[in-house]
């Protein structure tokens, strides 16, 4: 019987047990030692308790580094859930950079990730080159677009030249730890509109890790070169009108900080939703055209997990 205890004991050892199981097979270690003179049959039932428990216990195990591998995908993502994910939003964001006015998108929304080699998170998508041992570190490239405005959208804008919708790319690292995920891009307009460049610094932590019901914390900066400031803020020359004199933006840093959710109705189906306030930099919102320093975007959208 000590032989089948220590079998037991060694099966179940290394595997990440609750207290309320080890005590269920302490248990049953004490009664196999109090039979001095087993028969066949309780034999068999012994070593049948023991597989048993020893399968429940490695299940266990898995299903709890399940939950730490979907509660560290829930940070990596733009919609908290640990799955790919498709559905359909729509959002609020200002008219033009700082003005009161606000506009609603509808979007489709894809969240994917392939692997350790690619992903699409919202608007964004890129792809990993290097990848740590221990999968903490990610290091790669990124591409997402900027919104641009039409001119007419504000009084603040009416007579100048509409902003075009642009592209950005550039390398990319995403670091996991134990607090959240930081994620640091440095990109470059390569669709030629503003010829810019912007740097941005994110930290997202979860709040919230329930299955039903997942919530994220998100805080970032970002900065923007001259270039791409004074193309989204800036009045040329032939641009000028009462109360809205030429102005060259500089560079600067915004800052934001906001929430991203989910709640599950079902094993698919689920409502995503969040909002951020943004903090314009100095240069940005000393532009004649902005109404205010700080904007709003928010949005709500159903979907479906994969």
């Amino acid at each position: 019987m000590q032989a089948v205890a220590a079998g037991l004991i060694a099966a179940l050892s290394g595997i990440p047990v609750c207290l309320s199981r080890l005590t269920l097979v302490n248990a049953v270690v004490d009664d196999i030692s109090d039979q001095e003179q087993p028969s066949r049959d309780t034999m068999t039932f012994t070593f049948r308790t023991a597989a048993l428990l020893a399968a429940l216990s490695a299940a266990a195990g898995c299903a709890c580094a399940d939950d730490h591998d979907a509660n560290e995908r829930q940070a990596q993502q733009a919609i908290p859930t640990p799955q790919n994910f498709i559905g359909i939003g729509a959002g609020v964001l200002p008219k033009v950079p700082g003005s009161s006015g606000v506009r609603f998108l509808a979007l489709p929304v894809l969240q994917y990730q392939y692997k350790d080699v690619a992903y699409v998170s919202g608007l964004k998508a890129g792809a990993w080159g290097f990848v740590s041992a221990d999968e903490s570190l990610r290091i790669g490239l990124y591409a997402e677009p900027r919104f641009g405005y039409t001119a007419s959208d504000s009084t603040k804008t009416a007579g100048m030249a509409n902003r075009d919708f642009a592209f950005e790319a550039g390398p990319s690292l995403r670091w996991q730890t134990e607090a959240g995920v930081l994620n640091v891009d440095y990109g470059f307009d390569i669709s030629g509109k503003s010829k810019g460049q912007v740097a941005q610094v994110q930290f997202i932590r979860p709040l919230v890790k329930d299955m039903a019901f997942r919530l994220n914390g998100i805080v970032s900066a970002t900065w923007q070169d001259a270039k791409m400031n004074d193309y989204y803020f800036g009045v040329r020359s032939n641009e000028v009108a009462t109360g809205r004199p030429a102005y060259a933006a500089g560079s600067g840093t915004a800052f934001s900080i906001g929430l991203s959710g989910l709640f599950a109705f079902n094993r698919t189906g689920a409502v995503f939703f969040g909002a951020t306030v943004n903090r314009l930099s100095s240069t940005q919102s000393n532009s004649p055209i902005v109404e205010r320093d700080y904007t709003p975007v928010a949005y709500i959208g159903y979907g479906w997990r994969m």
